[in-house]
C-alpha cells in the first residue's frame, strides 16, 4: 500500500496542494510575489539570450506561463517557481531555433542543455578554420 497521497506528491512538486484562490487572491499574489523579481528575471533572461530585443516578448511569456499555471496549483517558492519557468522557456527557444547564433553556444552550457559536442579535434579544427575564414 502506498502511503503518499496526491497532496503530498503534490507539495513534493512545490505546488500548493488546495487551488481555493478567487481570481483577485490569484491577482493580488501575482502582483505581491512574482511583479517584485522583474528586476531579477530581466537580468536573468538578458544574460542568458543573446537577442536583447525578444527579452521583453521573453519575460511577457515567463508571465503568461506563471500565471496559467498558479491558476491550477500556487507554487510553495514563488521565485524558485519563475526562474525554473523562465530556464524551461530559454531551452525550449533554444531547441527550436533552427540557427543558433555563434553568440549563443557560449550560454548553452549555463542553460544546461544536453547537446552533442563535437570531439576536442573536430573543435580545434573548426575553430582553425574560422580564424582563417575571419
Amino acid at each position: 500500500m502506498n502511503d503518499t497521497s496526491d497532496t503530498d506528491r503534490e507539495a513534493a512538486k512545490g505546488l500548493s496542494p488546495y487551488m481555493t484562490d478567487t481570481p483577485a487572491d490569484l491577482r493580488d499574489w501575482f502582483l505581491r510575489e512574482v511583479l517584485p523579481l522583474e528586476a531579477a528575471l530581466k537580468h536573468y533572461l538578458q544574460h542568458n539570450w543573446q537577442d536583447r530585443a525578444t527579452v521583453a516578448d521573453l519575460l511577457q511569456e515567463v508571465y503568461v506561463r506563471v500565471y496559467d499555471a498558479a491558476l491550477k496549483r500556487r507554487p510553495e517558492s514563488t521565485k524558485s517557481f519563475v526562474f525554473a519557468i523562465a530556464h524551461n522557456l530559454l531551452v525550449d527557444r533554444v531547441r527550436r531555433e533552427k540557427i543558433i547564433a555563434i553568440e549563443a553556444v557560449d550560454n548553452l552550457e549555463s542553460l544546461g542543455v544536453a547537446a552533442e559536442t563535437p570531439s576536442p579535434e573536430a573543435q580545434k579544427s573548426a575553430r582553425d578554420e574560422l580564424r582563417r575564414v575571419q
